[in-house]
């Protein structure tokens, strides 16, 4: 089994039939895994420009949808922004939940467009969990897998918290594969040997590029939020046509 990392969702990925884990750190995956952890019986991601009406429509009246503008403010006719720390405080029982994100959706769509077996997405906060799915999903499918980094798109710039965060999910699946069980390719090793050699996810996170814009906007507690290891055992799954999963994640747009 060969594990891969992808540091941009650049075309092309040969990623065919492969189980994939999207990483969008700060905030989109971690965001999703916070509505779930809210309550929330399903959720789905739209690009950046979707809008209010079609999101509506999509959770129906009870639901809650969130976007945010680059300043990092609400749009007009959203709820909240996608704040994860915000997000995890609702009551979302049985409730439907839509979050609009620049990067973490055409990530999503990019390891749709290549034709992955399955699409997870993961966080530091779901690490252990994220790991251990994809580990099995690979091997009863006799698959490979690839964790695909957003990014800054707008920039075409890697992500170094995507980056720290595929490299603990790569380090996970060893430690649970075992010795010589996996092979990972150069990216995967990179990624890999720079979370070994950080001592937390905190200051990573609060010295990346994104986390410094966060700082700026008064959200440093967002930042923090998203560096939290483990707090999370939910697996958000991607979810297309019949397919039937725990806590499904729904393409709104191609936006």
């Amino acid at each position: 089994m060969k594990i891969k990392v992808a540091f941009l969702p650049a075309s092309p990925l040969a990623i065919g039939g492969d189980v994939c884990i999207i990483v969008d750190v700060i905030r989109a995956t971690t965001a999703i895994v916070a509505l779930f952890d809210a309550g929330s019986d399903r959720v789905f991601v739209g690009g950046f420009r979707t809008d209010v009406a079609k999101s509506r429509a999509a959770v129906g009246e009870n639901g809650v949808i969130c976007a945010e503008l680059d300043d990092g403010s609400t749009p007009l006719g959203f709820d909240h922004e996608p704040s994860p720390s915000l997000l995890s405080r609702l009551d979302l029982s049985g409730r439907f939940s839509m979050l609009a994100t620049t990067n973490g959706t055409p990530a999503i769509l990019a390891a749709v467009r290549e034709g992955a077996a399955l699409i997870l997405l993961g966080s530091l906060r779901n690490l252990d969990v994220v790991a251990r799915r994809a580990l099995a999903e690979a091997s009863s499918r006799n698959a490979d897998i690839t964790i695909i980094c957003s990014g800054q798109l707008r920039n075409s710039r890697i992500a170094i918290e995507d980056s720290y965060c595929a490299g603990m999910i790569v380090s996970r699946i060893c430690e649970l594969a075992g010795h010589g069980a996996v092979e990972l390719d150069d990216s995967a090793s990179l990624a890999r040997g720079f979370s070994i050699s950080e001592k937390s996810a905190v200051p990573v996170l609060l010295g990346s590029m994104t986390g410094r814009r966060f700082i700026g906007n008064y959200r440093q507690h967002d930042v923090e939020f998203c560096a939290r290891v483990n707090e999370s055992t939910i697996v958000p799954v991607v979810t297309a046509g019949h397919d039937i999963h725990d806590h499904p994640v729904y393409l709104l747009d191609a936006q």
